[in-house]
């Protein structure tokens, strides 16, 4: 797993049920403020990131990979938590057919990190917070894996 689950993972994984026999194997926590690799961009997430936690609130998303699915966990609050939403997405770990990721630098030293996973029914990309690449390539690795087992037993197209 791409590091031990944090407080804020285990926050936003209270509310899965995990299968008889499903184990968490990776759990990557991307940024939800994320507006672009510019620096400018970035200066302006980090000042919404922060006036979201002065007024209480946070945008968290996490991609957690089991041994049976893929999970997309989105959590938002504004106000101490008066306006709260949350919403998990499941899909089945045989119906990812891509996965990948990439790296931006800008001004030698600002770097931004993206993974990506495509399913028979979508695409999602994240940009992820506090991965190594050594983190980034394993989860690419795990993916490619899981792929290579799905085009072998047929459940990918």
């Amino acid at each position: 797993m791409a590091g031990e689950l944090t407080p804020k993972a285990q926050e936003a994984l209270a509310d899965v049920v995990l299968m008889q026999g499903e184990e968490i194997q990776y759990c990557i926590q991307a940024d939800g403020f994320f507006l672009g690799s510019l620096p400018i961009q970035k200066l302006i997430a980090q000042l919404q990131s922060f006036m979201a936690k002065v007024t209480g609130g946070h945008i968290r998303v996490f991609l957690v990979l089991t041994n049976m699915r893929v999970l997309l966990i989105e959590s938002r609050a504004q106000w101490c938590g008066c306006t709260k939403v949350k919403g998990i997405n499941t899909v089945a770990s045989s119906a990812v057919i891509e996965a990948g990721s990439g790296k931006e630098t800008r001004i030698c030293f600002l770097h931004t990190r993206v993974v990506h996973i495509e399913t028979k029914s979508a695409r999602y990309t994240l940009a992820v917070k506090k991965l190594k690449d050594a983190d980034v390539q394993a989860f690419v690795t795990h993916m490619s894996q899981l792929i290579i087992a799905n085009s072998q037993t047929r459940t990918a197209t």
